[in-house]
């Protein structure tokens, strides 16, 4: 649910860091992500109740929710047998690092992060398309921002550090769905760090002379 990916150094996280690539690679799948996703937004779900949720069929969902497990992205809850056994989420959230000295991780990763931005694009446009059929205060908190920060790297982290420290408030909810107040609504935040490149900066971000 939760997703960091830092480049080259470890900036600070709270979630599991996730080091092996074939944990990496086994989650680069559109229908895990979905299945996690459905997990995590819904609470514990059978295979039945998942394939409902992301479409395909209940034997295709129960062998990829098997595969999550395998690396522990989803784990058994309580009650059922076989594919009527509930999957709720292993962990509320994770990081990884695209630029891990190990290549064979670096590029699992790098392959995550691609089909995750892809996601998220998806979704923004999907919400730019049917924006009028949400609520007015749901609409009035959603939108995008965008800011030009000079900054040394190691500002820029503490910024980051600090913003990580706010939307973490709202991890439990992620875990527990019984912690969610009435009119909860799942929005998703994304925090995107990289140095501007345009034609008025030189090839290391800087303003070009």
């Amino acid at each position: 649910m939760s997703q960091r990916e830092s480049e080259g150094a470890d900036a600070a996280s709270p979630f599991r860091k996730v080091t092996d690539a074939r944990a990496l690679r086994a989650l680069a799948h559109p229908t895990r992500i979905a299945l996690l996703e459905a997990v995590g937004l819904n609470g514990p779900l059978t295979a039945t109740e998942a394939a409902r949720i992301v479409g395909g069929t209940v034997a295709n969902a129960s062998y990829h929710l098997r595969t999550l497990a395998r690396y522990d992205y989803v784990v058994e809850a309580e009650g059922g047998t076989g594919r009527e056994r509930p999957w709720r989420i292993g962990s509320v959230g994770m990081s990884y690092d695209s630029e891990d000295p190990d290549p064979t991780v670096g590029h699992a990763a790098r392959a995550l992060s691609g089909l995750m931005s892809e996601r998220w694009l998806g979704r923004i446009r999907h919400y730019q398309d049917h924006r009028e059929q949400y609520p007015d205060a749901v609409r009035t908190v959603s939108g995008s921002s965008q800011f030009v920060l000079f900054g040394t790297p190691d500002e820029v982290e503490q910024a980051q550090t600090e913003v990580l420290a706010v939307l973490t408030r709202f991890v439990d909810r992620l875990a527990d769905p019984a912690a969610r107040p009435v009119g909860a609504v799942p929005f998703e935040v994304i925090v995107s760090t990289h140095p501007l490149a345009t034609a008025a900066t030189d090839p290391e971000g800087r303003p070009a002379p």
